[in-house]
């Protein structure tokens, strides 16, 4: 009985040797991966970056200033990014595809102050490897501006976010209220029978046209990062980016609320336009 016992062990320990020297998977790190980029709506107060709150339409509280001194508040706050593009320093390039027609969108981002799940943008299948530098557009451009019907995330009757076909997409809009206003403006969703003290921008324009009031106001920007970007299939980075409200009105322009605060056309939203680019910031990396 011992020698059959000894016998059937001997059989099976071929068996335990495979089972426990099994192989572990070699997993490709060097496949596409997925990078993050956060949309941070803040004010930035002496140097602090202070989260964005939304006020009340109507609200006679006033949290922020302008640089003229001049107080206001904000209801809404929305603006499009689109054609984001990432780099690197050994030929490294992502860009993300765009695409606009009636059955959907790609590659088009509407940042809503009011819904946090919009300031999170998710860049798929990009290569594996060391970026250095984000470059992306705030509005939308004539490759997604269509005469018929588009639909997603650039569809009118949901974004809220169109004139019409000459005048294209509002880029950034902010509407809210200033005690220096002396009311008046139109054409707004928060701010109802003119308000007494409203302010709003309504900043855009994807095309220039001499002598008109059609001008080009979308802005293309770049931002190199501090630290690389290391993207691989295991790795999924986020990339802090802040969008400070105040730079909207000091950026390159001191915006007087007195006279300039019901903004509806290109033309008039120039002053405005040349501040936005300025209220975009990179400030880190989440490896």
């Amino acid at each position: 009985m011992n020698r059959i016992k000894i016998i059937n062990s001997l059989l099976f320990l071929p068996l335990i040797l495979l089972t426990g020297c099994k192989k572990e998977e070699v997993v490709d790190t060097k496949q596409p991966g997925t990078v993050e980029i956060e949309f941070d709506n803040i004010a930035l107060i002496n140097n602090v970056p202070i989260q964005l709150q939304l006020a009340s339409p109507g609200s006679t509280e006033y949290p922020y200033e302008n640089a003229m001194g001049q107080q206001f508040n904000i209801n809404l706050l929305r603006y499009f990014i689109s054609k984001i593009e990432l780099t690197g320093p050994n030929g490294e390039s992502f860009t993300d595809p765009v695409s606009a027609a009636a059955a959907g969108t790609k590659g088009y981002y509407l940042i809503d102050e009011s819904d946090v799940n919009s300031q999170f943008v998710q860049l798929k299948d990009v290569p594996a490897g060391t970026y250095t530098k984000l470059t992306f557009t705030l509005g939308v451009d004539v490759d997604g501006v269509q005469e018929g019907a588009v639909g997603g995330i650039l569809d009118p009757a949901t974004n809220h976010m169109f004139w019409n076909w000459n005048s294209g997409y509002i880029a950034v809009k902010m509407e809210g209220q200033s005690d220096a206003s002396n009311g008046g403006v139109s054409g707004t969703e928060t701010l109802e029978g003119g308000s007494d003290h409203g302010i709003a921008y309504h900043v855009g324009g994807w095309k220039d046209i001499p002598n008109s009031a059609f001008v080009y106001n979308n802005k293309r920007m770049s931002f190199d990062f501090d630290v690389d970007l290391k993207v691989e299939r295991l790795e999924q980075p986020h990339v802090h980016m802040y969008f400070d409200v105040l730079k909207l009105f000091s950026g390159v322009n001191s915006v007087d609320f007195t006279g300039n605060h019901n903004i509806h056309k290109p033309i008039d939203g120039v002053p405005v336009a040349e501040n936005m680019e300025h209220a975009f910031q990179y400030d880190h990396i989440h490896q």
